[in-house]
């Protein structure tokens, strides 16, 4: 399926197993399996994620439903959510997700899964995503290796965390990258995060200078669309 990559949260060894065996099957990649929130953030950092699919049930403090908020908060990505339980008041926590495409309650059916996926695929368009993208009249984007390019097809060399910074822009479509999340993507709120974020934020803005990065004071940046 077009090498359509997968974060699976899910915490019970066996049905993860199961689950990425029948996910890889019908096609699609497996980026990563997390047990717990912090896995799945730390998953999400280092590979590019089409889907996320996720048991509300997880490992540690912070329940699959608060993973994945931050997750989609984060990388704008659409997320499915399964459960053994019918809950009311838990189903109406994961359709506060933004891009919360639906909630299946275990066992799954195979063509459930596909099914759900496939409409995430198509309605926020992640095919048109892994194209080679004009994103303004100076670069284009290729979104699923994360390199940009002049018009002349030369690459932008990038490091890596201004690579995942531009990436986290690009894909909140205009919305402000909280400060807060950039911290914690990069440093987990360390005590010098907030001069590490200035320096990272002033080295991308200095190598893409037909980028407009629009500082909101006290709250984050975000890229302003050319007039």
């Amino acid at each position: 399926m077009d090498n359509i990559k997968i974060l699976l949260i899910e915490d019970e060894e066996l049905i993860s197993r199961n689950f990425s065996t029948i996910l890889e099957n019908l096609g699609y990649s497996i980026v990563g399996i997390a047990a717990t929130a912090k896995e799945a953030y730390d998953i999400a950092l280092n590979n590019t994620v089409d889907v996320v699919i996720s048991d509300i049930k997880i490992q540690g403090k912070v329940d699959g439903i608060e993973a994945c908020r931050v997750l989609q908060g984060i990388y704008n990505v659409p997320v499915i959510f399964t459960s053994a339980f019918n809950d009311e008041e838990k189903i109406k926590r994961a359709a506060a997700i933004v891009k919360m495409i639906g909630y299946l309650i275990k066992p799954i059916r195979i063509d459930e899964i596909d099914t759900l996926i496939k409409i995430a695929i198509e309605k926020y368009g992640i095919l048109d995503k892994k194209k080679l993208v004009q994103v303004n009249e100076h670069y284009k984007y290729d979104f699923a290796k994360n390199i940009i390019f002049d018009n002349n097809d030369e690459e932008i060399i990038l490091t890596k965390n201004e690579s995942i910074l531009l990436s986290l822009l690009l894909n909140r479509q205009n919305r402000v990258l909280e400060y807060d999340l950039i911290n914690d993507t990069f440093w987990k709120n360390s005590k010098n995060s907030d001069l590490s974020r200035r320096q990272l934020i002033h080295r991308l803005k200095g190598k893409l200078p037909h980028f407009k990065i629009v500082s909101e004071k006290g709250k984050g940046i975000y890229i302003q669309e050319e007039e």
